[in-house]
């Protein structure tokens, strides 16, 4: 998969999802085989997914150097966080740097989740309101 047939699946996951009311989608190339992507997304209930990532195209795959997906309440409350960040807090999970951040300044092992992934955990605590 190529860098632009990865954008084009992420913009499908995304407008796939009943949930999700509108988005902003930013992409830079960094030539030559790289890209930053960084977006927030709207949903019904009033919350937000702020996400980015810094990826590259390398040996005929998709690379995640850096990543962020925050996902916040409509009064800008953490919900969730996963991210690849050097956090000192993290060093000691099994996963590290991977990591996903949870209500109450939780930390717990988290490998990286595809948009699908998240939009699917998103969409699984709005269907629980």
């Amino acid at each position: 998969m190529q860098i632009k047939d990865y954008l084009e699946k992420l913009i499908s996951v995304i407008a796939s999802s009943p949930y999700v009311v509108s988005k902003t989608l930013l992409f830079e190339e960094r030539p030559p085989n790289a890209a930053f992507i960084n977006g927030m997304i709207n949903f019904i209930d009033g919350s937000k997914l702020y996400f980015k990532e810094f990826i590259t195209y390398k040996s005929e795959k998709i690379v995640f150097l850096k990543y962020a997906y925050n996902y916040l309440t409509k009064d800008d409350t953490l919900i969730f966080r996963y991210d690849n960040a050097l956090d000192p807090k993290a060093k000691t999970l099994e996963t590290y740097p991977e990591h996903k951040h949870i209500r109450k300044n939780n930390i717990v092992s988290a490998r990286r989740p595809s948009m699908n992934e998240v939009i699917r955990e998103i969409s699984e605590l709005i269907g629980r309101q």
